[in-house]
């Protein structure tokens, strides 16, 4: 069953509570931000309702993001864990879902070795590229992905080329 969340959050406060994490938790060099949040870190969306993690798999990184589920699941009320809809894998839910960590991305064939490799970095933080972004938009194609991939296309539109502009 797909979630569906109609909170929304300003950006910089979800980024805040995973700044609150690095580096005694989560080594920055073991994650990257994934989902929506490359489409607000580069100004096309004002807010998000989460951020996705995407951790090395086994990473110690990943150990500490299931130790702090279980612990934030009895402060927030929530199921420390989900399977998530898309690829089957577990998702450690932290501070009652607004984090979400897991050790796969939802697109067939998705290597995060990779992903971590290729990686955009924005203020310290290594987030999902924005062709990878788009991909898994284009793959789910759920309503929100659609407006989603609308506001890139007007981004893209109005934006004037610059060369070596790297946020889109």
């Amino acid at each position: 069953m797909t979630r569906t969340r109609t909170t929304r959050f300003n950006g910089f406060k979800l980024v805040e509570l995973l700044r609150q994490h690095l580096p005694a938790d989560f080594d920055p060099e073991d994650f990257l931000i994934a989902g929506s949040a490359r489409l607000w870190a580069g100004g096309i969306t004002h807010q998000l309702s989460d951020l996705d993690l995407l951790v090395r798999p086994g990473s110690t990184t990943w150990e500490r993001a299931m130790e702090l589920a279980f612990e934030h699941a009895v402060v927030f009320g929530n199921a420390p864990l989900r399977t998530s809809d898309y690829n089957g894998d577990k998702i450690a839910c932290l501070y009652g879902g607004l984090l979400e960590v897991c050790q796969s991305w939802l697109l067939p064939d998705s290597d995060t070795e990779r992903l971590l490799a290729n990686a955009d970095v924005i203020d310290g933080l290594k987030y999902l590229p924005v062709s990878e972004v788009i991909a898994y938009k284009r793959y789910l194609d759920r309503p929100k992905d659609r407006a989603d991939l609308a506001h890139v296309e007007l981004y893209r539109s109005r934006r004037p080329a610059a060369e070596g502009c790297t946020v889109l």
